[in-house]
C-alpha cells in the first residue's frame, strides 16, 4: 500500500498532557509528523481545544490512529482529510527576500503582505493545500525563501 498524506483535525481538552498523548499515539506507531498546531478556542474553559496533525501514511495505518487517537480520554472527536480534500485549507505565513516574484491571487491562493523592509517581506498565503504548498516551493527553489510557518483548517 502506499502512502498518502493526512490531516486529523482533532477536538479535544486543553490542558497539559493532551498534546503529549497524542502524539505518543504517532510516535509509538512509528509515524513521523510532517506538523503540529494546537490552540485552544475558548480561552474561558479547557473543553475545546484544536490539534491539528499533518503526516504520511497507509491508509490502514491513518485508520489505526484515527482509532486509537479516538480511545484517549482527553479526545472528543478526530476528523480525517486527505491532503487534497476540498474543504481543506493550508496557511502559510512565510519570510521571502524582497526581490522573490509573487505570483497573482488566480493560482489557487490568496496572497497578503504583513510586513515589508527593504530586504525582505512577510506574506501569508491562503488557500488549497497543494496551491499554497507549490507556491511556498516556488519560493525555496528560487531561493527566496527564508522562513515559513504551515498548518491547515478544515472549512
Amino acid at each position: 500500500m502506499a502512502k498518502q498524506r493526512w490531516v486529523f483535525v482533532v477536538r479535544a481538552l486543553d490542558k497539559p498532557g493532551t498534546l503529549t498523548a497524542a502524539a505518543a499515539v504517532f510516535s509509538n506507531r512509528g509515524v513521523s509528523l510532517e506538523g503540529i498546531l494546537g490552540s485552544g478556542i475558548d480561552p474561558t474553559t479547557d473543553t475545546d481545544g484544536r490539534l491539528i496533525f499533518n503526516f504520511q501514511a497507509t491508509e490502514a495505518k491513518q485508520a489505526l490512529l484515527k482509532k486509537a487517537l479516538e480511545r484517549l480520554s482527553s479526545v472528543f472527536d478526530v476528523d480525517a482529510f486527505t491532503y487534497d480534500d476540498e474543504r481543506l485549507r493550508a496557511i502559510a505565513v512565510a519570510k521571502i527576500s524582497a526581490q522573490a516574484k509573487v505570483a497573482k491571487d488566480d493560482e489557487g491562493y490568496a496572497l497578503e503582505t504583513i510586513a515589508q523592509t527593504p530586504g525582505e517581506r512577510i506574506i501569508m498565503l491562503t488557500g488549497k493545500a497543494p496551491a499554497v504548498e507549490a507556491a511556498v516551493a516556488q519560493f525555496r527553489d528560487q531561493q527566496h525563501l527564508k522562513d515559513v510557518v504551515m498548518s491547515y483548517i478544515a472549512i
